[in-house]
């Protein structure tokens, strides 16, 4: 098994993952970069490009392979400006020269690009892709992929996971941690949030208001199955997935504490985690560096107070194999098994939920009566 672990450019991660054996592969990017990246990173304010080849140096001479994210999901068409594609080239020339194995990117230009112009890069395809069919996957294979990360909806349908793994012969990579909603409705719009926010050559400059976190927040609390229903996968069942062919286990989570990234990868390294399953999982807090000034101090709220959730994960055991023959994309609206199973191994104080509740319904209501815009709050009637 090789584990693909977020870095957070602490330097207090290397050393514990090298002890976990010369499977284990960091990623990161920097929080402002040409390309940008479809995912919520550390909160730092800047990062120098000497900080990064230092950082992979480490971790190189500690025996850790570096995989660089280059996968925000669009440029806004700004790769095809001569002087936004010259920036792009000089910036794909920099990760090359960094003792990095591979890069992780969703553009299929972009893959291309690199695969004629920068060959010694290993190409790792974003879940940002959403590789969710054999089409997909044969596809991006055909563009030189070495590894394919599936999209992590399908994680539960076994019987696409296989026949992926039949019709391609790169390397498959799964995300084993995210909680992100099943099917969650703000995805694609999430990643071109983040992603352009990401790239340097957006006048927003790294700022930006989460939009989607708070609301699939709100929509997770409010429906705790949800929390079952999302596609994590547990450590005690990743053999399941090696026995169909999956190559690489990643862990989400740039924006988490150095702790529970090491509990994460401890954990998924040792296939065992006793205790609550929400502490190794990705929970990403509502935050922003925000544009509007008037809201700095309600999303900060919601930052510091998310509520406290324990998911018994040892009486999670034989979950999984419901899933077998179970199709949830035209059955879980007819299906309650993730609400039978969240009732039974999900606590927390119904107090603390709803009083966050309240918060982020405060804050959305916010934003969508445009109050953080000067003359939005009181100059318009509500239409409702």
């Amino acid at each position: 098994m090789q584990l693909l672990v977020p870095t957070n450019w602490d330097p207090d991660l290397v050393t514990p993952l090298s002890k976990l054996g010369d499977r284990v592969q960091l990623y990161g990017v920097l929080p402002v970069s040409m390309v940008g990246s479809g995912g919520s990173g550390p909160a730092i304010d800047y990062m120098h490009t000497n900080q990064v080849e230092e950082y992979v140096e480490r971790a190189s001479s500690a025996g850790l392979t570096f995989d660089y994210l280059l996968n925000a999901p669009s440029m806004s068409n700004m790769e095809w400006d001569e002087d936004v594609h010259k920036g792009l080239l000089e910036h794909l020339e920099w990760v090359s020269s960094l003792k990095v194995d591979s890069v992780t990117v969703t553009i299929p230009y972009l893959m291309e690009l690199i695969k004629r112009q920068f060959p010694r890069l290993k190409v790792r395809v974003s879940t940002i892709a959403h590789v969710d069919s054999v089409a997909k996957a044969r596809f991006y294979e055909s563009l030189g992929a070495d590894s394919i990360t599936l999209d992590f909806n399908i994680n539960r349908d076994f019987r696409l996971i296989k026949a992926i793994r039949a019709a391609v012969k790169c390397e498959l990579t799964m995300l084993v941690n995210n909680l992100c909603l099943f099917q969650c409705p703000y995805e694609y719009y999430h990643h071109d949030t983040l992603g352009h926010a990401s790239q340097s050559y957006n006048f927003f400059n790294g700022r930006y208001i989460d939009y989607c976190v708070i609301r699939c927040t709100l929509d997770r609390l409010c429906d705790i199955s949800q929390m079952i229903k999302a596609r994590w996968v547990r450590p005690e069942d990743i053999s399941v997935y090696e026995e169909m062919g999956i190559n690489v286990f990643k862990i989400s989570g740039r924006s988490m504490p150095t702790e529970r990234i090491l509990n994460a990868a401890r954990a998924y390294s040792a296939r065992m985690w006793k205790g609550n399953l929400y502490d190794i999982l990705n929970v990403l807090a509502p935050k922003s560096i925000s544009i509007y000034p008037e809201l700095q101090e309600s999303l900060c709220s919601l930052a510091r107070s998310l509520p406290e959730v324990y998911i018994d994960n040892e009486a999670l055991e034989g979950f999984l194999g419901f899933f077998e023959k179970q199709d949830c994309l035209s059955q879980c609206h007819r299906c309650k098994y993730c609400n039978k199973v969240a009732a039974r191994v999900i606590r927390f104080s119904h107090e603390e939920v709803e009083c966050y509740i309240n918060l982020l319904r405060t804050v959305l209501d916010d934003l969508s009566r445009s109050r953080m815009v000067r003359g939005g709050a009181g100059a318009r009637k509500s239409c409702t």
